[in-house]
């Protein structure tokens, strides 16, 4: 489920999500490989690049209290022209301020980051191209005091959770929010004390106009509204029992695992044959929706599709921060429905160490600990919400390296990737059963509460002990079962051979 493990998977052919589909009742075939594809090169649209420029710009001062700078890198040919990367690109971003955050290239057609400060003043961007080789450091430079944008904001994260932000942060005196009635009236909200960027009022109500005063120290005082939207539909844990599938895609057409190679038909027929319950269908990347507009009427299909089988499409989001364009795209996920009515149930929240995430130590590990409290908020308490975390048995995690009690505190379902065979040499049935079993006692002694279990479960090859054959997935599974799981995850649809979904469609649940 992270991208170090995804990008494992990618040069698999996805045949079951291509149009050339096996023969109906056919099991899709992932293209044989005995070990995980290297790093992928760089490939180019066009002549590759021989130069880069950096383009700055501001995005916004946000309801966290962060000014937000995109920094783009600009590629160029030998001959000055424009050049298009397809993958493989490695830029290091480092700023002398404030923190930045690498973007997928399709957030914004390439290579990019994002800039937050929470103080005015100019910010120095520096930013290293580590692939391609060759093409050395840029340095750019912008400063928030020339930003015309407004400085203080209120925006719904979801519909019972609006976030104030102001900026610059505050670093003495208290700043005072009151809530302002339909007549005009004002009452006291909150008292923020120095250092201060942000206030979440999580008293307002689905589908009302919340409307707020900011008296901040030394400054005019600013009215806002912010527009909460409908309550989310309900969802439960009944959704996610028994077997489940991972299906990731690319927004990108040219990508081998992209929409347009989906194969609707045979995705929701190999669903029905191997008796899943549910889809978790990958649809944000942090704030990137993975759903874009040309992907749209595609991915519509196929959760209407699965839909109408009565398999439940379950939200699979990767959060990167706990800031609030993050957590207002997992909001938008639960809220999902396609023209035909059918609504996504519920989110399973992939909360995991490094970059890729919510960030290593002691800022990831209060991201972790913070992330799906926060969504708890923001989606209410009738919303599904399935915490997918890393498995402390086979890696050797406790408290200390990893939040498991805060996590469970606010979710539905802990779901560890119980990737047996990527994560240490569990290769026989004994050995597969046995790393089920621990997996699921020591998850539950970790989470410090009564809280059901899934199990995320390896079936392609994620190292170079390969995928797990049939007897040991059917093991495995039924080891899930006799532990006391209330079902099974497999991961991922991509990498699953017809070994594989045989053992899947013949393991009762």
């Amino acid at each position: 489920m992270s991208l170090r493990r995804l990008a494992a998977l990618a040069s698999f052919a996805v045949l079951v999500l291509t149009a050339a589909s096996p023969a109906p009742l056919g099991w899709p075939t992932p293209l044989p490989t005995t070990a995980p594809a290297p790093q992928p090169t760089v490939l180019w649209n066009g002549a590759p690049a021989a130069s880069f420029s950096l383009d700055v710009r501001p995005l916004d001062f946000t309801p966290d209290g962060v000014a937000r700078a995109l920094v783009r890198v600009v590629l160029h040919d030998a001959h000055g022209n424009p050049a298009t990367l397809r993958h493989g690109a490695d830029f290091d971003y480092f700023t002398d301020r404030g923190s930045v955050q690498w973007q997928t290239r399709l957030r914004f057609g390439g290579p990019a980051a994002i800039v937050s400060v929470r103080d005015d003043g100019p910010v120095n961007v520096r930013v290293v191209a580590n692939r391609p080789g060759g093409l050395g450091e840029q340095r750019v430079s912008f400063d928030t005091r020339t930003w015309r944008q407004p400085r203080v904001v209120a925006e719904p994260v979801g519909p019972h959770l609006v976030r104030v932000g102001w900026f610059p942060q505050f670093r003495s005196g208290v700043v005072r929010v009151y809530r302002i009635d339909a007549s005009g009236r004002r009452t006291p909200a909150a008292s923020v004390p120095a250092p201060s960027s942000s206030w979440d009022d999580a008293a307002v109500r689905p589908g009302e106009t919340a409307r707020y005063a900011i008296a901040r120290p030394h400054a005019a005082d600013v009215r806002l509204r912010a527009e909460v939207p409908p309550q989310l539909p309900d969802s439960a844990a009944n959704a996610i029992r028994g077997k489940s599938a991972w299906l990731a895609f690319s927004g990108d057409p040219l990508d081998d695992d992209a929409y347009s190679k989906l194969d609707v038909d045979q995705i929701v027929a190999t669903a029905v044959r191997a008796g899943l319950r549910s889809v978790e269908l990958r649809l944000a990347y942090g704030a990137f929706d993975e759903v874009t507009p040309n992907a749209n009427a595609t991915i519509d299909r196929l959760i209407d599709g699965l839909c109408a089988k009565h398999i439940a499409v379950i939200g699979w989001t990767v959060p990167r921060a706990a800031a609030f364009d993050d957590l207002s795209r997992n909001v938008a996920v639960a809220a999902y429905r396609t023209p035909a009515g059918n609504a996504i149930t519920g989110l399973a929240v992939d909360l995991e160490r490094g970059e890729e995430f919510l960030g290593d130590g002691p800022t990831g590990y209060a991201a972790l600990r913070t992330y799906l409290g926060r969504l708890r908020r923001a989606v209410g308490s009738r919303v599904l919400l399935i915490a997918t975390v890393e498995d402390p048995f086979l890696e050797h995690l406790d408290e200390a390296k990893f939040p498991y009690s805060a996590i469970a505190r606010d979710a539905d379902v802990l779901q560890p990737m119980t990737y047996w065979r990527m994560l240490g040499p569990w290769d026989s049935v004994p050995k597969a059963q046995a790393a089920v079993a621990g997996s699921v006692a020591l998850v539950r002694r970790l989470a410090g509460r009564d809280v059901p279990i899934d199990v995320g479960a390896q079936t392609g090859v994620l190292s170079k002990r390969g995928a797990p054959p049939g007897d040991e997935l059917a093991a495995a599974i039924d080891s899930s079962r006799r532990a006391g799981a209330i079902g099974v995850a497999f991961y991922d649809w991509t990498g699953t051979g017809p070994e594989q979904w045989d053992a899947i469609a013949g393991a009762s649940w």
